[in-house]
C-alpha cells in the first residue's frame, strides 16, 4: 500500500513536470519523437476541464438550468471522448433579486447553496477553487463566446436544424470572469451556435483544449427536456444540508399542521409580465377560494418579493389564516445570502400541502420540480395565480418526474 502510494506520488509529480516541460515547448519540439510521445501518454490520462458562463441579468433559477444542460454535456463528452472531461461549477455572484447591499455576494461557491457531493455522484464536477488548485495559474486554451446567427438573415430563411460557425464578434466580449483578473486565456474567438448542448463536442473535438470556457451557455438547448437524464441530473442538485436544518426548525416551530404555500413574485413581474400578476387584494380571494375547497388547512406560507407594506396588505386579507413568512435573522443572512434565504423559501413550498405559484416563474417552477421529485400530488402542484380580470387562466404544464 505505501509502495503504491509513493508511486502515484511520483507519477503525478512527473506528470506534472512533463506538463510544464510540453507548456514551454516550442513547435518543433513538440513534433519530435520519443520523450514528447511519452510526454504526451502521461498527459492524455489527465482530466481535461470545461468552464462555462451565464449571461449576466439572469437569474438564479435559470442558472440551475444551464447546469442541467453542461452537465449533459459533460455526459455526452465521457461517452464519446477519450479523455475524462470534468465540469467546473461556476461561482454564484450577486443577482437581481440578492438585494442586502450589506453582504459581500460574489464568487459564492456552489457548496453553500447545494450538495455538492450528491451532484458528483452523478455528473463530474469540482469548484473553480478546486479547479485552481489542480491548474494553478496557467491560461485556459481557449475562450469562446456564444452568439446568436444573423437575425436578419434567419428571418429570411427560417433554418432550425442545429448548426454551428466560427463568426465575427457581434459585441463587446467579456475579458473578466467572477472578477477574476487571473483567469487567462491562450485563444479567444466568438461562435454562432444554434442547438442542443451536446453540439458544443464538436467545437470541442475542432480545437482539441484541455482547457476551455464557454461564455453564454444559456444558448445551448437541453438535448431532451423533461427526459430520464434531465430528472437524474436535477434530482442530483440537492439543497445543502444546513438550509434544509433551518427550514426544519422554521416548519417545526410555525408550521405544525398542514399549510398551503404560495410564491408571489412582484418587482420585476409587474412590468415585465404585468397581466400574470393579480394585485394584492385579487391575490388573496385566490387564495382563500383555494382554501375553501380545503376546510383542514387553517395556515399559509407567503414566499414572496413583494415589499413589506405589500406583504402586510396580503396578511391583512387573509385573516383569519394564520399567515406565515421566513424572515432571516443577521446570522442566518450572514452565513447563506440571499440566496439561501431564498432556498428556504422554496424547501417549505416544496414540502406544503398544497402550491400555488407565479406563472412564468422560474422560481415557482423549480418548487413544482421538488414536489415531483417528493412525489407530491400533481393537483397540489402544478397551479399558478391568474392576473386581475382573469376568471380561468392557462395553469403550468404538467412535466412529470421520469425515473
Amino acid at each position: 500500500m505505501h509502495l503504491d502510494s509513493a508511486r502515484w506520488c511520483l507519477l503525478i509529480l512527473w506528470t506534472a513536470v512533463q506538463f510544464e516541460c510540453l507548456l514551454c515547448a516550442d513547435d518543433n519540439r513538440l513534433s519530435a519523437e520519443g520523450e514528447t510521445l511519452a510526454g504526451h501518454t502521461v498527459l492524455n490520462t489527465l482530466p481535461r476541464y470545461i468552464l462555462y458562463d451565464v449571461n449576466k441579468p439572469e437569474g438564479f433559477n435559470l442558472r440551475r438550468d444551464v447546469f442541467i444542460r453542461m452537465a449533459s454535456f459533460i455526459h455526452h463528452m465521457n461517452k464519446v471522448s477519450d479523455y475524462h472531461w470534468i465540469l467546473v461549477l461556476p461561482p454564484w455572484h450577486r443577482l437581481y433579486h440578492w438585494r442586502s447591499s450589506n453582504l459581500v455576494q460574489d464568487r459564492v461557491p456552489w457548496s453553500l447553496f447545494f450538495n455538492v457531493d450528491s451532484i458528483k455522484n452523478i455528473v463530474p464536477v469540482v469548484e473553480l477553487h478546486e479547479f485552481f488548485q489542480m491548474n494553478g495559474l496557467r491560461p485556459l486554451d481557449a475562450q469562446v463566446t456564444l452568439q446568436d446567427f444573423n437575425l436578419k438573415s434567419f428571418d429570411q430563411y427560417p433554418d432550425f436544424s442545429d448548426k454551428w460557425e466560427i463568426a465575427n464578434c457581434k459585441g463587446q466580449v467579456q475579458k473578466e470572469f467572477w472578477n477574476l483578473n487571473n483567469l487567462t486565456f491562450t485563444k479567444s474567438l466568438c461562435i454562432s451556435f444554434q442547438g442542443i448542448s451536446t453540439l458544443l463536442a464538436d467545437i470541442v473535438q475542432e480545437l482539441q483544449p484541455r482547457t476551455i470556457i464557454f461564455d453564454h451557455a444559456e444558448l445551448a438547448l437541453h438535448n431532451y427536456y423533461g427526459g430520464q437524464e434531465y430528472w437524474r441530473i436535477r434530482k442530483s442538485m440537492q439543497f445543502s444540508n444546513n438550509l434544509h436544518e433551518i427550514a426544519k426548525e422554521f416548519m417545526k416551530k410555525n408550521l405544525k399542521q398542514d399549510y398551503l404555500c404560495a410564491h408571489l413574485r412582484r418587482r420585476d413581474f409587474l412590468y415585465g409580465h404585468p397581466s400574470d400578476v393579480p394585485s394584492i387584494n385579487n391575490t388573496a380571494k385566490q387564495i382563500i377560494e383555494k382554501l375553501s375547497l380545503m376546510s383542514n388547512i387553517k395556515t399559509i406560507y407567503i414566499a414572496t418579493d413583494a415589499s413589506k407594506k405589500e406583504f402586510e396588505e396580503l396578511n391583512n386579507y387573509l385573516q383569519p389564516y394564520e399567515v406565515f413568512k421566513f424572515e432571516a435573522d443577521e446570522k442566518t443572512l450572514n452565513n447563506f445570502l440571499d440566496g439561501g434565504v431564498a432556498i428556504i423559501d422554496q424547501i417549505i413550498c416544496s414540502q406544503a400541502k398544497y402550491f400555488i405559484g407565479t406563472s412564468k416563474s422560474t422560481f415557482s417552477f423549480r418548487i413544482q420540480e421538488e414536489r415531483e421529485i417528493l412525489g407530491l400530488p400533481v393537483e397540489t402542484t402544478f397551479n399558478s395565480f391568474c392576473g386581475d380580470n382573469i376568471v380561468k387562466c392557462t395553469q403550468p404544464t404538467k412535466w412529470r418526474f421520469v425515473e
